[in-house]
């Protein structure tokens, strides 16, 4: 009897042993260290940084250490406002990998932000050393240059940078940004209106760039800011035509006409309109300028790319908007 109750008591034991191990199963599976380094991850872009310190709390205990997981710890301690937890972790993570490329581009933020800039630097040549290809590379160098002092260094980076692709406006827009946030009002000037004559709408976004402020009494940016050179692509779309009611800014009868007719006509357009005390640009379907004739009466000017319209739909579109700006005049004059 004491054999066969052994042994019962046995199996019931491994049976036992055997349903716990199942039981856990998918409890060890939630707690692979990837799935977890990804949920952390998600927590993070979601802004839940103390969500996420919890599971990396857990993970940072693990052997051996993970780098990525001391980065995104260091990440979530930033976020919750806890620099000196962060900075921490930052530098344990480059200790134990320093092949992590974005976390020697967080170092480079963080002694940036303490303008450190030699440390600066270095990280980002590091970084650099990790994926030469990156496009970034070149402008974030340019930038921490410029803050010391280097214009010749700093314009050469930018020079390679810009390189690699000459006909991105939002490139030639950031190297303004950056000159521009050093001081070096020239070359800022320069860049941002080369960034304007490849997308006009970086005119618009610069108007409201606090890096810019800096240059918000400098009389060659307001000539830059006021001045509309933009030049329909050859064989484009053209016509304009006069009304009784000038233009009178962003508060002026003429323009408020003009975006009514759109928006009774189903015309989609962008809402971010750019005026100026003499004219004032919608970007819709067609581009449409609205200011003063030479005469001193109020004109609105349209064009559009030849290949946007068959000539019978562009004649439509035009005639139809200026009689439903006619309309809104009158009502409005009334």
């Amino acid at each position: 009897m004491m054999n066969t109750c052994s042994k019962t008591r046995r199996q019931r034991f491994l049976c036992l042993v055997f349903l716990i191990a199942l039981k856990a199963a998918p409890a060890l599976c939630a707690e692979n260290p990837q799935e977890q380094i990804a949920r952390a991850q998600e927590l993070l872009d979601s802004g839940k940084a103390e969500e996420s310190l919890q599971i990396l709390d857990r993970l940072a205990k693990k052997k051996p250490p993970n780098g990525q997981v001391f980065l995104l710890r260091s990440t979530a301690h930033f976020m919750v406002g806890d620099s000196a937890a962060g900075g921490k972790d930052l530098d344990r993570a480059l200790e134990i990998d320093p092949s992590i490329r974005q976390a020697w581009l967080n170092r480079a933020a963080l002694d940036l932000s303490e303008k450190r800039y030699d440390r600066a630097l270095e990280a980002l040549r590091n970084a650099k050393k990790l994926d030469p290809a990156a496009t970034d590379n070149d402008l974030n160098i340019g930038a921490v240059l410029l803050l010391q002092g280097n214009l010749e260094a700093a314009s050469s980076s930018f020079k390679v940078y810009l390189e690699r692709d000459p006909s991105s406006p939002e490139a030639f827009y950031l190297v303004a940004t950056n000159y521009a946030m050093a001081g070096f009002a020239g070359p800022a000037i320069q860049h941002l209106t080369r960034a304007i004559n490849l997308d006009e709408k970086a005119r618009l976004r610069a108007r409201t760039d606090p890096n810019f402020r800096d240059l918000e009494t400098n009389p060659r940016y307001q000539q830059l800011l006021n001045a509309d050179t933009y030049q329909p692509p050859a064989g484009s779309y053209r016509q304009a035509f006069d009304v009784d009611m000038p233009y009178d800014g962003a508060n002026g009868l003429l323009l408020r006409a003009v975006l009514d007719a759109l928006q009774f006509s189903g015309i989609p357009f962008d809402p971010r309109v750019e005026v100026t005390d003499v004219w004032a640009l919608i970007w819709s379907e067609m581009r449409i300028k609205v200011t003063n004739s030479a005469q001193g009466s109020g004109q609105i000017q349209f064009s559009s790319p030849a290949n946007r319209f068959t000539p019978s739909q562009w004649k439509s579109r035009v005639e139809n908007l200026q009689r439903e700006i006619t309309v809104r005049l009158a009502a409005r004059g009334r």
